[in-house]
């Protein structure tokens, strides 16, 4: 008899322990209760609610296009920041601008929240949807900041930016088409995990957003103060099916490509 291996039924326990909740969760999304207390049979009309809940779509929309708009903000500081600090020589003051950069990493996330929303009452700026984004920006800065700065520290010995200059091109253009070029999928994957992080963000969108600004988890918290319904089950298994479907879709372009 073939002995059980140890790290199978470890890898299954972990697994088990990761996605079994989220199989009762799609499971109960079809329960036809409006209180998922006990199962009471099959129905697809949750999804349908969803659907027709004008509420639960603009909270929708706020927090894409909060985490569009902070993903940007992040990348595009977030590259001339990891710059700074792999490509130019060291300059006064470096070891406390990358502190500074990477303070949100180690700042719990309801005193940043805190924080920003004292200094935006104190700064009289109001409340909003650019307020919220800027705010997203900063938390999520480090984690761009750190992967953008991981590829160009892996150019920083190649010298083509040299050889460019040598060619006719100015530093800009240097920069432009061959070192901002070539960290086109770390700009790219820095972009994707801001989106990611803005997105999901609860706590900071809690204290930072204005009147008439709802984002997804502000309003999903708001929906489960009353219990946890198959409409929030509903919900939650459709954002895990795009989240399932982009990762085929990238391991499908990944295959085409190798």
């Amino acid at each position: 008899m073939k002995k059980p291996n140890p790290l199978a039924i470890y890898a299954s326990v972990i697994y088990g322990f990761l996605y079994l909740p989220l199989a009762v969760m799609f499971v109960f999304s079809f329960d036809k209760a409006p209180r998922n207390i006990v199962w009471t049979g099959w129905t697809g009309e949750w999804y349908l609610h969803l659907f027709h809940d004008a509420a639960l779509w603009k909270s929708f929309l706020t927090s894409l296009g909060v985490a569009i708009t902070a993903a940007a903000i992040s990348s595009l500081i977030g590259v001339f920041a990891a710059y700074a600090l792999a490509v130019r020589p060291r300059f006064k003051g470096r070891g406390a601008y990358s502190a500074l950069i990477n303070l949100p990493l180690i700042m719990p996330e309801i005193v940043m929240g805190v924080g920003i929303l004292i200094f935006f009452v104190k700064a009289r700026v109001p409340l909003g949807f650019w307020s919220l984004s800027s705010a997203h920006a900063m938390i999520t800065l480090p984690y761009t900041v750190s992967l953008i700065r991981a590829r160009f520290l892996s150019l920083r010995d190649s010298q083509m930016e040299e050889a460019a200059q040598d060619l006719g091109a100015t530093p800009w253009q240097a920069f432009v088409k061959i070192t901002l070029s070539l960290a086109k999928p770390a700009i790219l994957g820095g972009a994707l995990l801001a989106f990611t992080i803005s997105f999901e963000d609860f706590t900071t969108s809690f204290f930072i957003s204005g009147i008439g600004i709802t984002t997804l988890p502000v309003k999903i918290y708001s929906m489960m103060k009353f219990g946890v319904t198959p409409e929030i089950n509903a919900l939650s298994s459709i954002l895990l099916g795009l989240t399932i479907a982009a990762l085929i879709f990238d391991r499908i372009l990944l295959r085409e490509k190798s």
